[in-house]
C-alpha cells in the first residue's frame, strides 16, 4: 500500500510534466517568432498548497523546476514588464513553499525582486520566511533587513532584522554595527552602500557577485549626485532643475555614469535621485 501511495504521485508527476513539455514547446515555438518585447514570463496559476499535494515527495524537484523556469525567462529577455516580475515572483514562491530551506530562492528573490516598486513587502516576506525555515543562516535576515531599511523606509523593523541577523553564528561583526547605525537613521545611501558590500563580500556565486557589484557602482553615483545637490543647494538656496546644472553650475565636473545603461533620474520636487525610472 505505501509503495502505491509512492506511485501514484510519480506518475501524476510524470504526465503533469509531459504535459507541461509537450503544451510549453507550442508555446516557445510561437514565441520564437514574437519580437524580445512580447515574450512574457507566465507562472504555474494555482496555489503553492496544491502544487505541494500533487508533487508527494518529488516537492523538491519541482522547486528546482520552478526555480529554472524563472531563470530560463530572466536569461533570455532583454525588455520586461511588471506583469513579469509578478509572474517570477509567483514562480519564487511556490518554489520557496515547496522547498522553505533551498536558499537559492531566497537568493535571487533579493538580487531580482526585491528592488522593484510594487514587489519589495512580498519579496521581504519570501526572504523572511526563508530565514525562518534556516536559523543557522544570517543572510537571509541580513537582506531583510537591508530592503526593510533602504526601500521601505522602515528603520525599526530594518534594525530589529539586523540584530537578529547579528546573533547567528559567524555573522560578521559589521551586520551588528550597521543594525546600531539604522536604528539612529544615518546616512542612508552610504550605509545601503556598506550593507551591499557585505551581500557582495559573503556572495558565493559569480553571477549574484555581478549583480550585486553592478547595484553598488549604481548607488555611488547615486551618492555623489546626491552630494553635489547638496552643495549646490547651500551655496545657490534652491535645487537645480537638472542633473546637467550640476556641470553648468561646475558644482561637478562630469555626471557619473548609470551602470544600468541610462542616465539617473532625478525628481527636482524631492531632490531624489534613482538608477532607474520607478522611484527609490
Amino acid at each position: 500500500m505505501s509503495s502505491l501511495k509512492r506511485t501514484v504521485p510519480f506518475i501524476f508527476m510524470i504526465f503533469l510534466a509531459l504535459g507541461y513539455v509537450k503544451s510549453a514547446s507550442h508555446v516557445y515555438q510561437y514565441r520564437e517568432n514574437l519580437p524580445g518585447e512580447n515574450k512574457r514570463a507566465d507562472a504555474l496559476m494555482v496555489s503553492p498548497e496544491l502544487l505541494s499535494i500533487v508533487s508527494g515527495e518529488f516537492d523538491s524537484l519541482l522547486a528546482d523546476f520552478l526555480l529554472l523556469k524563472a531563470s530560463v525567462f530572466i536569461g533570455g529577455v532583454y525588455r520586461t514588464v511588471p506583469e513579469d516580475w509578478e509572474a517570477i515572483w509567483h514562480l519564487f514562491n511556490q518554489s520557496h513553499y515547496l522547498d522553505p530551506i533551498f536558499f537559492q530562492t531566497c537568493y535571487y528573490t533579493q538580487a531580482l525582486l526585491a528592488w522593484r516598486d510594487g514587489l519589495h513587502e512580498k519579496s521581504i516576506d519570501l526572504i523572511k520566511s526563508n530565514g525562518e525555515h534556516r536559523p543557522w543562516d544570517w543572510e537571509p535576515k541580513f537582506y531583510a533587513g537591508f530592503d526593510y531599511y533602504y526601500y521601505l523606509k522602515d528603520y525599526k523593523r530594518s534594525a530589529q532584522c539586523l540584530k537578529e541577523a547579528s546573533k547567528v553564528p559567524n555573522a560578521p561583526t559589521i551586520v551588528a554595527t550597521l543594525g546600531a547605525r539604522i536604528a539612529r537613521k544615518g546616512g542612508q545611501t552610504q550605509d545601503a552602500i556598506n550593507l551591499l558590500y557585505v551581500m557582495y563580500n559573503q556572495a558565493k556565486e559569480e553571477k549574484y557577485k555581478e549583480i550585486v557589484l553592478k547595484r553598488i557602482h549604481a548607488y555611488q553615483g547615486i551618492l555623489i549626485l546626491e552630494r553635489a545637490i547638496a552643495d549646490y543647494s547651500m551655496k545657490f538656496g534652491l535645487r537645480p532643475d537638472s542633473l546637467k546644472e550640476l556641470i553648468d553650475k561646475k558644482t561637478i565636473p562630469e555626471l557619473p555614469k548609470n551602470p544600468f545603461g541610462d542616465e539617473y533620474y532625478y525628481d527636482k520636487s524631492t531632490g531624489r535621485v534613482s538608477f532607474d525610472d520607478r522611484p527609490l
